[in-house]
C-alpha cells in the first residue's frame, strides 16, 4: 500500500500508462483485501452449514473449471462439532484457493464419505500437480495439515501423482 501511495504522489497521473498502473495496483490490493476478509469471515455453523459450505465451494466454478461434489448430501452436518465444521470449511477454502492460484485444473472432484467414527474427505484435481511433498507444504498447505491435526485427523498427500493433485484426510466425527 505504501508503494501505491508513494507512486500516486510522485507520478503524473494524467499520463495514461501511469493511471493504468495505479488502477491495476489498486485492483490487486482490493483483491487481496477481499480474500483476507473472506478467509477471516464468520462461518455459519448452525443448520445452514452444509448449504454455506457448498456455496463457498461452488463459487470456485468457472466456465473452464468444473467441480463435482460426491457424497456431500449424505453427510449429517448437524452432528459435526462446531470447531470441526470451521476447520473443514477453512481447509477446503485453502485447497480450492491453492487450486485456483496454482493448478490450472479444469476438474475438481471432492468426495466425502462417512464411517461410524470418521468423516473422510478426498480432494482430487487434474491440474499440474506436484511430486515433491516439501514444495506442497511451502505453498500454504502446511496450514491444512496443521488444522487437520488439531482435530485428531490424518492427512495423506499423494506425492506420486503425475497428473493433478490429490490428498485425503479424515477426522473423528
Amino acid at each position: 500500500m505504501y508503494q501505491i501511495l508513494d507512486f500516486s504522489s510522485n507520478t503524473n497521473l494524467n499520463q495514461e500508462e501511469n493511471k493504468i498502473k495505479l488502477l491495476n495496483d489498486l485492483n490487486t490490493v482490493y483483491s487481496k483485501t477481499r480474500n483476507i476478509s473472506k478467509e477471516n469471515s464468520a462461518i455459519d455453523t448452525n443448520e445452514n452449514y452444509g448449504l454455506v459450505l457448498k456455496e463457498m465451494l461452488i463459487e470456485y466454478k468457472t466456465p473452464d473449471l468444473n467441480i463435482i461434489l460426491n457424497g456431500f448430501d449424505t453427510i449429517n452436518w448437524r452432528v459435526l462439532e462446531k470447531n470441526k465444521k470451521i476447520i473443514l470449511y477453512r481447509v477446503l477454502q485453502e485447497l480450492f484457493g491453492n487450486m485456483k492460484k496454482h493448478s490450472q485444473a479444469t476438474l475438481v472432484i471432492l468426495t466425502l464419505k462417512k464411517t461410524k467414527k470418521k468423516l473422510i474427505v478426498i480432494y482430487n484435481d487434474n491440474g499440474v500437480g506436484t511430486t515433491n511433498r516439501s514444495i506442497i507444504l511451502k505453498k500454504g498447505l502446511q496450514n491444512v495439515e496443521n488444522r487437520i491435526k488439531t482435530i485428531n485427523g490424518n492427512i495423506i498427500f499423494d506425492s506420486n501423482s503425475t497428473t493433478g493433485f490429490k490428498l485425503s484426510f479424515n477426522f473423528p466425527k
